[in-house]
Order: C-alpha cells, then structure tokens, then sequence
C-alpha cells in the first residue's frame, strides 16, 4: 500500500513539469497583407481602418501610433513585434517597426527628412 502511494506522488511530481501552457499573444497582431495595404498620404481614419486601433497611444503626440505585439509560450518572452506610423498634417507620411510594406514607394518614406 505504502509503494502504490509512493508511486502515486512521484508520478504527480513528475507530470507537474509536463502541464500544457497556452501560448499567449497580446497587442496588435497585424498582418503582412494589411501593412502592404497602407500607402503614404492615407488619413488617419483610413490608417485606423485597415490596421485598427493602435496599443499605445501617445497623448503627447498625436501622429505617431505604435502597434506592438507579444507572444509568450511556457511564461517567457518568445517575440516582440513592433510597428510605428506617423503622421504629418493628418497625412500619413512614414513608418518604422519590424513590418515594413514591400512597395519601394513607403520603403523610402521610412527614414527621417
């Protein structure tokens, strides 16, 4: 009786380190297609169409908008996706992040005038 007890609680001990975690997103998850979709000179609200409500809003600078998104797996930081765009005028004029549009046409909008 004591062996099957004992059996028993290192059995559970040892499945303990085997519980499925979920892995966790958080944030923006945007998509390649959407960010290709967005072209300089859209407004705002176009911007807010296809790409959504960004995470962070700055309210001490309204044309810029951070889109960032986390993915955890077993309670540790696995990637960290990061996408800014900014505004001139209520125009969109560049953008900065690890998603980047293929068309040459943003490409050269991304760096700073």
């Amino acid at each position: 009786m004591k062996l099957r007890i004992l059996l028993i609680l290192i059995a559970s001990l040892a499945s303990i380190g085997c519980i499925y975690k979920t892995p966790v997103q958080q944030g923006n998850i945007l998509a390649q297609k959407d960010i290709d979709e967005i072209k300089p000179g859209m407004s705002k609200q176009q911007v807010a169409i296809i790409l959504g409500t960004p995470s962070i809003a700055d309210p001490f600078d309204q044309d810029r908008w951070d889109y960032i998104s986390t993915s955890k797996l077993k309670g540790k930081l696995q990637e960290v996706k990061k996408f800014t765009v900014f505004f001139e005028e209520g125009k969109l004029a560049r953008t900065e992040g690890n998603y980047f549009p293929q068309s040459g046409e943003m490409a050269d909008k991304t760096e700073l005038e």
